[in-house]
């Protein structure tokens, strides 16, 4: 089983508008409200490709009930953890189909105090009881340390779980300290924990070859349309994806972690993990909704990438 770990799980709305331009008034084409965040996105490409998965997230107030029973009509696996902190938060996807892109407003989510991150926290201890392997998604809730973020990964650790982390900023730096067993970021947040910038193969390469030698078992650095480096103990790969058209590229690095996870869990070798993942992500910006892929273009997708030893 796939256990995945939302810190701050949210409710999305996407929205679809043709020629938006601010300061007009527009009426949208199409509107779909999830379960979101990116924990959810992972679990929801997850589901597409057969996997068995598990959430874990922090929910508070009517939204978070919302957010529970969206996930339940949608029929992912969830165990959720109540607070009293406030609302969960809400946030609004805007996609302009002639845009090439989407625009994506995030509320920060409410502040966690230590009371509700620990009864959190026990959960995902006790549900990695059944875990093959855990995801940790998206960003830390206002209120929790990043070093309460590293405690759980080396508790989990000592528990003998594989903990792969998809995070940003102080949090992605306290679970390489924590040495998690892997990471899969982006160019970005890679290069914002380096001190420099990620922006082509040869940096993420020199990056994933910086967090082995920090203990990393496996890392991963997605650069968008030039594709994903990762290196394990077996070698150092890059799998490039094909030109597509790009609707909306949010959630595409989620659908990528669902997929490489997915395949590691199946016991493919990490090129043709990587190759699915690349593969689920490319198939995610073909669509309005994060982690909404199709089953035919992901089949369609894993023939057309490229993947090469560097």
């Amino acid at each position: 089983m796939l256990l995945i770990i939302t810190p701050n799980p949210s409710l999305d709305r996407t929205m679809v508008f043709r020629d938006l331009r601010l300061g007009g008034v527009h009426r949208t084409d199409e509107v779909i409200v999830a379960a979101g965040g990116k924990g959810l996105n992972v679990a929801r490409a997850a589901r597409v490709l057969g996997q068995a998965a598990l959430v874990c997230g922090p929910l508070g107030g009517h939204t978070g009930e919302h957010v529970a029973h969206l996930a339940a009509e949608e029929g992912l696996l969830c165990r959720w953890t109540s607070h009293g902190s406030g609302e969960t938060r809400t946030c609004v996807l805007v996609v302009d189909p002639e845009a090439g892109d989407a625009t994506a407003l995030n509320e920060v989510g409410p502040a966690l105090g230590p009371r509700p991150w620990s009864a959190f926290a026990a959960g995902v201890l006790d549900a990695s009881a059944s875990a093959d392997l855990c995801l940790l998604s998206g960003s830390l809730p206002p209120g929790v340390p990043p070093t309460a973020l590293g405690t759980m990964v080396a508790e989990l650790g000592s528990l003998g779980r594989r903990v792969l982390a998809d995070t940003s900023g102080p949090a992605l730096a306290a679970v390489v300290e924590a040495r998690i067993w892997g990471v899969k970021v982006n160019g970005a947040e890679a290069g914002a924990l380096m001190g420099r910038e990620i922006t082509d193969v040869a940096e993420a390469l020199a990056a994933v070859v910086d967090l082995r030698a920090r203990g990393i078992a496996l890392a991963a650095v997605s650069l968008g349309a030039l594709g994903c480096v990762a290196a394990d103990a077996t070698g150092r790969w890059l799998a490039r994806p094909p030109a597509v058209p790009v609707v909306s590229s949010v959630g595409s690095g989620d659908a990528l972690m669902a997929g490489l996870a997915t395949g590691l869990l199946r016991g493919l070798p990490l090129p043709e993990a990587l190759r699915l993942g690349v593969a689920c992500g490319t198939a995610d910006v073909l669509t309005a909704g994060p982690g909404r892929i199709e089953p035919a273009e992901v089949d369609r997708l894993v023939a057309e990438v490229a993947v090469e030893r560097l």
